[in-house]
């Protein structure tokens, strides 16, 4: 009895022993054709927060779709802890998702890309936010359609143009939107040059734009988490960047005059025809106009209105590399070809007290 289980031990050693050479040269081999991928790719977004981390999935998923409301439904799948795959089911919904950008979860930037046709969706690059630029102080003539492409694409990638830059009389800034790598440093202004002959800033406002830094300009951190603060004392840090690249939000103003008003593309329409279709042009007579207007509201409103024209460009501080760069126009490209010199502006006007404040949505 002994002997017999002293050979069943000896089998089971030489069981455990046996050379592994089977799996180093078993192949499995498959044909060049791939096959067919089951999940549609057309309307996929990869996403990650830029900082930190999601705590609890089920909290994010039901937060995003609270804030898209997609018509046909969203699927969400957590690829990693912080790397998430959106499969929505029609154009429509991911095409207002990529509008809508930037988008914010727990107050820290989402961002995401579209996913392309045969990506691995855990290996996919994500470094870009979309976002509208406004580019203030440009000069009447150099607000066209090629020098906006043209900052768009200095800021970063451009991708479209406002609607509404070149409708109208008058514009007090251009919005463009733009690709901007969240690796690198924000754009604050350009130099624009006319025929080299004279020069001038065009500063760069950004909507909606998430924290940044005040010293490195990069997206994600504020000034007290930087990076560049380990590398000399303190007193010696300087901010290039401040709350000035920040778009400040526009308040709804009263409509008391709605009836009276008419939009500046309306005026430019209707140039040609005649008053006896009922188009009122804005009278010439500025001092006699602003008059009534304060008899009938109690004070000068129509001085308020008048658009800043003669104001300076603002100074800002002294960027990175943005000396040696510069935008060159021609100065013979018009913006605008009506004869109307006189206009009321009430973009600038403060609610009346008396009135009641009226708060609007952002831009």
């Amino acid at each position: 009895m002994a002997s017999s289980s002293s050979e069943g031990r000896v089998l089971e050693v030489e069981k455990e022993t046996i050379p592994l050479e089977e799996e180093e040269t078993e192949v499995l081999r498959l044909p060049g054709s791939r096959e067919e991928v089951a999940i549609d790719t057309r309307w996929c977004l990869v996403g990650k927060l830029l900082t930190g981390r999601v705590s609890d999935f089920n909290v994010f998923q039901n937060m995003m779709a609270f804030l898209w409301q997609p018509g046909m439904g969203m699927y969400v799948k957590e690829l990693n802890p912080n790397l998430f795959l959106i499969q929505f089911h029609h154009e429509i919904d991911i095409q207002r998702v990529i509008d809508g950008s930037p988008w914010t979860y727990d107050r820290k930037p989402f961002i995401f890309t579209r996913l392309k046709e045969g990506d691995n969706p855990r290996l996919v690059e994500i470094n870009n936010l979309d976002m509208w630029v406004q580019i203030h102080n440009l000069q009447t003539g150099n607000m066209t359609l090629s020098v906006v492409m043209a900052l768009g694409n200095y800021i970063g990638t451009f991708i479209e143009s406002d609607p509404n830059n070149f409708v109208g009389i008058w514009r007090d800034y251009l919005r463009v939107r733009v690709r901007i790598n969240v690796d690198k440093p924000i754009k604050r202004r350009m130099k624009i040059s006319i025929d080299n002959l004279s020069w001038y800033w065009a500063n760069f406002k950004y909507e909606k734009i998430p924290t940044f830094c005040f010293i490195c300009g990069i997206i994600g951190h504020s000034e007290k988490f930087c990076p560049r603060l380990f590398l000399k004392p303190l007193h010696l840090h300087e901010k290039p960047y401040s709350l000035e690249q920040k778009a400040t939000t526009q308040r709804r103003q009263s409509t008391f005059g709605a009836q009276w008003l008419r939009s500046g593309a309306a005026v430019r329409e209707s140039q040609g025809s005649s008053t006896e279709q009922g188009v009122n042009l804005v009278p010439r007579n500025v001092e006699n106009t602003g008059e009534l207007i304060g008899k009938n509201q109690g004070h000068d409103m129509f001085k308020d209105s008048l658009p800043n024209a003669g104001r300076n460009h603002s100074k800002g501080t002294q960027g990175i590399n943005e000396e040696d760069l510069t935008l060159n126009v021609n100065s013979n490209e018009n913006f605008f070809d009506s004869t109307i010199t006189t206009m009321v502006d009430s973009k600038r006007r403060r609610p009346d007290s008396t009135l009641g404040n009226f708060v609007g949505p952002r831009v």
